[in-house]
């Protein structure tokens, strides 16, 4: 390479780490030690170490974001304090890979790849935070149990973990109703608890579960986003909560109705937007679920027709875990105040 050519590579440098809004480095998880440690490559550390001060946050494909503390190790870079969790809670095994996109304000954005498909890690997209700190699978209770049940305000659609009561309970008694700390100005709450609906379908298999998934992908486009159906989207709470960046990048900044189309049927849903990250489905979303007979685990592709406007249209397919309609034998819930049972 000539005289010109190397001062065209520098010229070329320079502006990339000084005038560019966002940079980005990827990184193999390996060595014994890789729960505990990651290094950040040297180059992308000297470019930045200005920038890159006592801790950083990482924000996965969730939304969530996750604190990690900075130490210097013989002259190497590592994310130290706080990246075990991170770890931990993404299942991340030694050889994924991970790119890291620095976004500004010591804030990554972290996407992750399974070292033997060398696709995205689909799991990193669903992992919820719990009041108490803890993620995904239920909320740690003082007894090591865990419990994940979700009441919803039907005005704030703010969704909250049950706590505990700290009395005995009687054999026999009901369960603890759950207290839920609202964010918004309404407080009254549903205190009823329900029995659970009664599915009717057969033992659902991980291959089955599979095999939904990766027909929702194989369909899935750049404007289309994918959720695998959980407890609180179809049996109790009803509220879907969107993807934060695509909803951010696709829907509007305000709440408003929109409509969901499957084949030549529609419905119109309440779009709520929570803060300015997060938004999701509420108001209508329940009619949706039942008559289209959605059940945990199902699949459904929303890809975006019209948006962004007054007349959002999404198209939703369905992908089921178990083929065939079997509907949901939806229990009444047990009333705790004396109260009329909810109409369901």
């Amino acid at each position: 390479m000539g005289d010109d050519g190397r001062a065209c590579r520098k010229w070329e440098e320079e502006i990339y780490w000084s005038h560019f809004q966002s940079a980005q480095f990827f990184q193999t998880l390996s060595g014994r030690n890789y729960r505990n440690q990651l290094a950040i490559p040297q180059k992308f550390a000297n470019n930045l170490k200005e920038k890159l001060v006592g801790a950083v946050s990482l924000k996965g494909p969730s939304g969530l974001e996750w604190k990690a503390g900075l130490t210097m190790i013989d002259d190497t870079l590592y994310l130290k304090e706080g990246w075990k969790k991170f770890v931990v809670d993404h299942s991340l095994k030694e050889n994924d890979v991970l790119i890291f996109k620095y976004v500004g304000a010591s804030r990554f954005d972290v996407l992750m790849f399974d070292y033997q498909s060398l696709c995205e890690k689909e799991s990193s997209y669903f992992i919820k935070r719990c009041e108490n700190g803890g993620t995904d699978g239920g909320c740690k209770r003082k007894d090591n149990s865990t419990e994940t049940i979700e009441v919803t305000n039907e005005a704030s659609h703010d969704v909250s973990e049950s706590t505990p009561s700290k009395r005995p309970r009687k054999h026999g008694a009901l369960p603890p109703r759950s207290r839920g700390r609202q964010r918004g100005t309404c407080s009254s709450i549903n205190r009823s608890v329900f029995s659970g609906p009664a599915s009717h379908r057969r033992q659902v298999t991980e291959e089955d579960k599979d095999k939904a998934l990766k027909m929702a992908c194989a369909s899935a486009s750049e404007n289309s986003f994918i959720v695998v159906m959980r407890p609180t989207h179809v049996y109790r709470g009803f509220y879907l909560q969107i993807p934060s960046e695509w909803a951010t990048k696709y829907m509007p900044n305000r709440s408003q109705d929109l409509t969901l189309q499957v084949k030549d049927k529609t419905w119109k849903v309440r779009f709520y937007k929570r803060d300015y990250r997060t938004g999701g489905l509420a108001g209508g979303w329940k009619r949706f679920v039942h008559e289209n007979f959605l059940e945990e685990f199902d699949v459904c592709l929303f890809n975006l027709v019209t948006g962004a406007t007054d007349d959002i249209v999404m198209d939703v397919s369905i992908f089921k875990v178990v083929e065939g309609v079997i509907p949901v034998t939806r229990l009444p819930p047990i009333n705790l105040k004396g109260r009329k049972p909810m109409k369901i």
